[in-house]
């Protein structure tokens, strides 16, 4: 394989392959290239590590005694380094709280990687597989596999040898990170395995603090912060700790405490004082300052107002006019004004509005269905809170993680079903943040992928699923959308193969992500399962249609120097193309499209000839073929020239394959 130097902060690689990587064209029951063998673009994609996390790595890391009684990073950094039997792949296993994430990007800084050239790998798969993993010169990688709960497959565990044979040719590190529970290679892999231990935590903060405010070591030691740790406290905790005590106020140690424990002594004794029915429009009041933190005050107040009736309070007389002023309100509830019109709880009581959604989720269970219908009205199109739509979404999916949150996703999944626009806004959104949730994303992939394979699914939850792999899910895992989507083309209806036209028109415009979306698309369309083949050719060919302002097919020549990306781009066309003219559904409108693309002015002739030759290279017998060379009285005049200059090489090229006896086509490299 191709590597690239410069891919952390790049998605699609350079495409290009070994000379292993030839792929014939074999008409619509080739199906084994993708699996077989993998592209520069085609592999996991790799984000890079922030700075300030490195530093925390590499001045204030805890390196606590592992089974072997020295430093656990020391016996791991030893496999990787040794003069002999050196590994390239490793596993951290451990529990969650064990350190394994900071522990991964020390031993590769400690083997020597730099600090550019370490990637963490984004998981964009459905199905574990060691041919997507990376292994460029020089670079370290981190798979963490800690996020999604199922059993490996065997394949995975037995693919790493070969995964381990390929780095240390390139000189690259692997660090997986797994749960004991998940982790059980048996006899099917041989990958060294260093079992974390959880490090003291008052060590992690004393180490982290060192490093950002050394004068305050003495906080962590003295009251009221000395109770808050033992050593069985999660390390991201203590870490939590230090970062809070290094960014507070001068002695200000109690608000510490307080942000640390989400404030729960202050909440309970506010709720306490506050319980006087007068008191309830100031609770709605809280409540609503902190879903909509730093919005305008009038939003702010409106929203309380209707927080307030849903609960089955009555607002006063005299609307405006009635109650105290603003500033005893927000006395009330220790808010500050900020930016001018917007109201902040968290400006003077850091982590506040988070707390408060938390302390009223936990200690006031009757309310969470209205709670969330009033979060969906007051952000519905025209509704009080339209504007802060994304702030009430992260609000809710940070709800969706505590005792009872698995409401926020079926109730999501509801509000769409019943097809209220009021809903289904803050519905979609909820979704795909929780897609995108470093904690709740696998199950939320794995309900989207249920709601495309399921049969029953309504329309409008159809609907959904694909607007949510066309946006933010799309962007950050397109291979996961991308299947969720070949399940919603195979379906039988028309509104969801125009839902899925829609999406991968919308995917495929990135220019990074083009290579990769016409790869699956194309690899549906060559499929062996004629469902899959069917939805893949017409999938294909929303992506060929010219009348279409969301899309220009072919890449203009300014849009991308890398002439290899422009070349396998072309390649995919015309695979595509090929297999659509052999799906009988799809024959007919891959002639019409292909003829729109030559009687078209938006393509220039160097991208429409070369590509109408090769797909209908040895086809000029079939169907539909003669009817588009000839054209008809729409055709353009610009058409009609490219049609005699088409027909001209084709004729030629078929009376030298009678003089030189060959195949038809030639092969279709990649």
């Amino acid at each position: 394989m191709t590597g690239v130097e410069d891919i952390a902060m790049v998605p699609v690689q350079q495409v290009e392959a070994s000379g292993h990587a030839h792929v014939t064209q074999v008409a619509g029951d080739y199906e084994e290239h993708h699996h077989r063998y993998v592209r520069g673009w085609e592999y996991l994609r790799g984000v890079g590590v922030d700075d300030a996390e490195m530093d925390l790595v590499e001045q204030a890391f805890v390196d606590c005694p592992g089974s072997t009684g020295t430093g656990q990073v020391k016996h791991a950094v030893s496999m990787l380094t040794r003069p002999y039997g050196r590994s390239h792949t490793l596993v951290l296993c451990g529990e969650t709280g064990t350190g394994r994430r900071t522990a991964a990007l020390r031993v590769l800084r400690d083997a020597g990687v730099p600090r550019e050239h370490i990637l963490w790998l984004v998981l964009d798969w459905d199905q574990p597989r060691t041919e997507q993993l990376p292994h460029f010169k020089g670079h370290g990688f981190v798979l963490d596999l800690t996020t999604d709960r199922r059993i490996l497959p065997e394949d995975f565990y037995t693919g790493l040898a070969d995964y381990q044979k390929k780095a240390e040719t390139d000189a690259a590190f692997l660090i997986i990170l797994a749960d004991p529970n998940t982790w059980r290679p048996g006899a099917l892999a041989t990958v060294p395995t260093v079992h974390m231990v959880r490090p003291p935590a008052p060590q992690v903060a004393e180490a982290h603090l060192r490093h950002f405010a050394a004068s305050r070591l003495d906080w962590l030691t003295s009251d009221p912060l000395d109770a808050l740790l033992t050593p069985a406290t999660p390390v991201s905790d203590a870490a939590r700790l230090a970062r809070l005590v290094a960014h507070a106020k001068e002695n200000d140690r109690d608000a510490v405490k307080q942000e640390f424990t989400d404030w729960r002594e202050h909440l309970g004794r506010w709720f306490e004082k506050h319980s006087a029915p007068e008191d309830l429009p100031e609770r709605a009041l809280l409540v609503a300052a902190a879903l909509l933190e730093k919005a305008p005050a009038s939003v702010v107040l409106k929203a309380a107002d209707q927080f307030f009736t849903q609960v089955g309070g009555e607002l006063p007389p005299g609307g405006g006019l009635a109650g105290r002023d603003l500033d005893e309100r927000l006395n009330t509830i220790r808010a500050s004004r900020v930016d001018g019109e917007g109201i902040s709880l968290d400006a003077a009581q850091h982590g506040l509005p988070e707390a408060v959604l938390k302390y009223v989720w936990q200690q006031r269970p009757q309310l969470r269905p209205v709670l969330l219908d009033w979060a969906s009205q007051i952000s519905a199109p025209n509704g009080i809170a339209v504007r802060q739509l994304r702030r009430i979404a992260d609000c809710l999916v940070q709800l969706s993680l505590l005792p009872g949150g698995s409401t926020v996703l079926s109730v999501a999944s509801a509000w769409i079903d019943t097809g209220r626009m009021a809903h289904r806004q803050l519905a979609v959104e909820v979704l795909e943040t929780m897609a995108l949730h470093p904690v709740r994303g696998a199950a939320v992939r794995k309900q989207l992928y249920d709601w495309a394979h399921q049969r029953t699914t309504s329309k409008e939850l159809i609907k959904a699923v694909a607007e949510i792999c066309a946006g933010r899910l799309g962007r950050e895992y397109p291979r996961i959308a991308l299947t969720r989507l070949r399940l919603l083309a195979s379906r039988d209806d028309e509104a969801a193969r125009e839902a899925v036209a829609d999406a991968v028109q919308a995917l495929a415009c990135a220019p990074e992500q083009r290579p990769l979306v016409l790869s699956e698309i194309v690899a549906w369309a060559e499929s062996a399962d004629r469902t899959t083949r069917k939805a893949g050719a017409n999938t294909f060919l929303a992506l060929t249609d010219i009348t279409s302002e969301a899309l220009l097919p072919l890449p203009a020549a300014q849009e991308d120097d890398d002439a290899a990306a422009d070349a396998s781009a072309a390649e995919l066309f015309v695979r595509g193309w090929r297999a659509a003219l052999l799906e009988p559904s799809a024959a007919k409108t891959a002639h019409s499209h292909l003829a729109a693309w030559l009687d078209s002015s938006r393509l220039s002739d160097d991208q429409v000839l070369p590509l109408a030759t090769a797909v209908l290279r040895g086809c000029i017998g079939q169907a539909g073929t003669a009817e588009l060379l000839v054209g008809s009285p729409a055709s353009s005049d610009l058409g009609r020239v490219r049609r005699r200059r088409l027909l001209d090489q084709l004729i030629l090229e078929q009376v030298r394959s009678h003089r030189e006896p060959g195949p038809a086509g030639p092969p279709v490299t990649a």
